[in-house]
């Protein structure tokens, strides 16, 4: 069996998707609305300004969206994957160009290296969501509820997810 597909792992890449989903059902009605998730296994961290209402009511459409196969809302543009994915190319990029001696003369070369792997990572860090990361399978899945706390002046909120 795929270790992807193994507990902790899967739950974890499950709550992730349905993070996500929920981001974008909350974005989609209000996009200036700032945001940042976490998922761990047994759910999932909201921090920024949303009430508990709307984003329980948002968690609810992201699992019922993802169980009828809108599986692309599990994927999702500002997630920290692509971050991973673009320091780690653009990292190895530089060092590859760069070499094992490092001179001035192989900046320019580390510069469009760096370029090349910045725009390769953009397309590449959705793929590493779409297949490692994040899994968009949200059947059995249900909001058992909120937890919410402050963080200095962040609110944070846990929605836990109940798999059947």
């Amino acid at each position: 069996m795929n270790i992807l597909e193994r507990a902790p792992i899967s739950t974890v890449r499950r709550n992730h998707g349905i993070e996500h989903a929920t981001v974008h059902v909350l974005t989609s009605h209000d996009p200036s609305l700032r945001l940042v998730g976490r998922a761990d296994t047994s759910g999932f961290f909201i921090y920024g300004d949303v009430s508990t209402e709307r984003l329980e009511k948002a968690a609810n459409e992201a699992v019922e969206r993802l169980s009828n196969g809108e599986g692309a809302l599990a994927v999702h543009p500002r997630c920290g994957t692509n971050l991973v994915v673009a320091g780690l190319l653009t990292g190895l990029a530089a060092a590859i160009a760069l070499g094992r001696r490092p001179t001035l003369r192989r900046i320019p070369d580390a510069i469009l290296a760096t370029t090349l792997a910045a725009f390769v990572a953009q397309p590449l860090g959705l793929s590493v969501q779409e297949h490692i990361t994040t899994s968009p399978k949200a059947a059995g899945a249900r909001v058992a509820g909120i937890r919410q706390e402050q963080m200095g002046r962040v609110k944070v909120q846990h929605v836990d997810i109940a798999w059947e």
